[in-house]
């Protein structure tokens, strides 16, 4: 996980100074395994970290047409074949940022259309006086800026940024309540009100005093006929996907949960590596005590006993969700919606020290294939009750609530008239707390976020407009998935990984984050998605042969919820009374001290009763109040 810095200043008779980026590249050690260097130029300089994971030669920034053009970036581009044919490029060899630098020349500011992989990059165009910017279609590469007076600022992390002078620290509301609230609407906004994020699948134009943001890329279905068989394009397509990201290291692993979407992964991987008769692919995998709600050590042993792959078994016996959890808000520079992270540390924790560099991540598998869900819409919307009943009966408790509620449900939406005077009764009963739930969630955060903060960030009409997907939205399958891929949780997933892999040295890839992946699922038809009762339902059949059966057909998904009361009650007792009793002024300016009180007096009486609102209640809470400590300091 290589990581970009760089300085730009407007009065350009004024010369960038050396010390200020060396400073920033010192707070990216952790990236800068295989070495860092910097350039500058006038009133610019740009630095690069590298952890060398492509294979290059050495670490940027490169330049380009006698030093007028220079770029520093953290990239992996897929489509070099299709890149060097365009521009006429016959070295193989050259790196992935000189082919970026490449195809600005070509096409200017419209070369991000034409790039496939994960980047976060600045072009320093000498001639126009302009930084051209751009972060990849996912956000899958972090890039953060401060833009102030004479100074513009950017680096792979907020830390380098804070450490300029003049950069202020004071902490965003705005981004504190939408923490609070689970809601991330602001795809600019971070913990601090004077640094920004650049959005995924947009570039950005820095001349002179003007900093200029363009969307260059939206999510939408590829227009490419479909094959006769989605199944077979899917694999294709997915194994594709796995190759392009075990390029350029030997030293790559994989994580392997037990579940459809890791498995897969890992499977396509292992057979990859052993058909091009390299060493068994390292495999990774958290193993909880047996009987656990946690334990999906089964599926694990089902996919090692059917591949050549080289396991590592991680214990996990006593889950202490705040172990370490101070040094882990360092690595973070705020808060983050990811209770389990400290797991996932240990995963990446451990990659690292086998010498693995590159990790495959089955993350994002739900989003990208699509459960399906809208599908049921779409059936009951065209009058095809019997269909839908064979799928919800399919599915028996799979979406959370018994079999005829929900279709009451859908009958009460979208059924003629006739049937719903002739059901009502019965409909009244078992569609009642359905038809609760819209109003319910907003209920949830307003009981924990003190309505003052609330009022001042706007938090209701934002939560009304960004938290919770539209009527017309649900009723289609297909904007359902879009929806759902285009959320601001997407690009804080990738941000809250990078951060945690960075400082292990390791470097997360994402098979299922793939443009030509994702847009060919985006544009299936419902029944391929879910079918007799099972979502991703093109991914189980493109996985035959390649999967075990219990893998490839299973159902459940891991209740964390409990896990997390367990060890937050059980190893965090004293902790939790501190910060929320004690010490529960630090956080009174932003949470409703009184009811989160009342939730974590719910939970220590009634801990199997725990609904996953209040443990994030909780846990967010104590987040927060760790993290105000770490930045405000300790009281006297």
């Amino acid at each position: 996980m290589s990581g970009v810095a760089g300085i730009v200043l407007s009065d350009s008779g004024r010369p960038a100074a050396a010390g200020d980026i060396q400073e920033m590249l010192s707070r990216m050690r952790h990236r800068a395994r295989d070495g860092s260097s910097w350039w500058a130029e006038g009133s610019v300089a740009l630095g690069h970290a590298w952890l060398d994971t492509t294979g290059e030669n050495s670490p940027g920034p490169l330049t380009m047409a006698g030093g007028k053009l220079a770029i520093t970036a953290d990239c992996r581009l897929d489509n070099r074949d299709e890149l060097l044919a365009r521009l006429g490029i016959r070295d193989r060899s050259v790196a992935d940022a000189v082919l970026i630098m490449r195809a600005y020349l070509k096409w200017g500011e419209a070369c991000p259309t034409y790039l496939q992989g994960d980047f976060a990059f600045a072009i320093w165009d000498g001639e126009r006086r302009a930084l051209f910017c751009a972060r990849d279609h996912f956000g899958v590469k972090p890039f953060y800026y401060h833009s102030a007076g004479r100074r513009f600022a950017f680096a792979s992390e907020i830390g380098p940024i804070l450490a300029l002078d003049g950069v202020g620290r004071r902490l965003s509301e705005h981004q504190i309540s939408g923490f609070l609230a689970g809601l991330t609407d602001d795809p600019q906004a971070t913990p601090y009100a004077e640094i920004f994020r650049l959005p995924a699948r947009h570039s950005m134009t820095v001349t002179d005093r003007r900093v200029v943001l363009q969307r260059y890329w939206q999510i939408e279905p590829s227009q490419r006929p479909p094959r006769p068989d989605a199944a077979e394009e899917f694999r294709h397509l997915f194994a594709q996907s796995v190759e392009n990201r075990m390029r350029g290291t030997p030293a790559v692993g994989a994580m392997l949960s037990g579940g459809l979407d890791s498995s897969s992964i890992a499977c396509i991987a292992g057979l990859r590596a052993a058909a091009r008769r390299n060493p068994r692919l390292k495999t990774f995998s958290l193993v909880f005590d047996r009987g656990s709600s946690m334990d999906e050590k089964p599926f694990i042993d089902a996919v090692l006993d059917d591949n050549p792959l080289d396991a590592t078994l991680i214990a996990v016996s006593n889950y202490a969700p705040f172990a370490e959890f101070e040094r882990i808000l360092e690595e973070q520079e705020g808060t983050f919606l990811a209770p389990g992270l400290s797991l996932t540390r240990d995963l990446y924790r451990t990659a690292g020290a086998k010498g693995v560099k590159v990790l495959l991540d089955g993350h994002g598998g739900d989003e990208v294939v699509s459960q399906g869900h809208g599908h049921l819409h779409e059936l009951a919307n065209a009058g095809r009750w019997l269909e839908l009943w064979r799928e919800l009966h399919s599915a028996a408790n799979t979406y959370g609530e018994g079999m005829f509620s929900l279709y009451f449900k859908f009958l009460t939406i979208y059924g003629p008239a006739w049937r719903i005077a002739r059901m009502r009764s019965m409909a009244r009963r078992l569609v009642g707390k359905v038809r609760q739930r819209p109003a319910s969630a907003p209920r949830a955060w307003a009981g924990l976020v003190n309505p003052d903060l609330a009022r001042r960030t706007d938090l209701a009409e934002r939560f009304h407009r960004s938290g919770y997907m539209p009527a017309a939205v649900s009723a289609s399958e297909a904007l359902t998935h879009r929806w759902l891929l285009s959320t601001g949780l997407v690009p804080h997933a990738f941000e809250v990984l990078d951060k945690a892999a960075a400082n292990s040295g390791v470097e997360p890839r994402y098979p299922f984050w793939d443009k030509p992946l994702v847009e060919f699922c985006l544009a299936l038809p419902g029944e391929e998605k879910l079918r007799d009762g099972f979502g991703r339902h093109v991914l189980r059949r493109a996985m035959q042969g390649v999967l075990p059966p219990a893998v490839q057909w299973r159902r459940d998904k891991i209740d964390f919820t409990a896990n997390l009361v367990k060890g937050m009650l059980g190893n965090h007792r004293q902790l939790l009374d501190r910060l929320l009793i004690a010490d529960g002024e630090r956080i009174a300016p932003y949470v409703n001290l009184p009811e989160v009180n009342a939730v974590y007096e719910r939970l220590l009486s009634q801990p199997e009763q725990a609904t996953l609102p209040d443990v994030q209640h909780v846990w967010r809470s104590v987040s927060l109040s760790l993290w105000l400590r770490q930045v405000q300091g300790s009281p006297a």
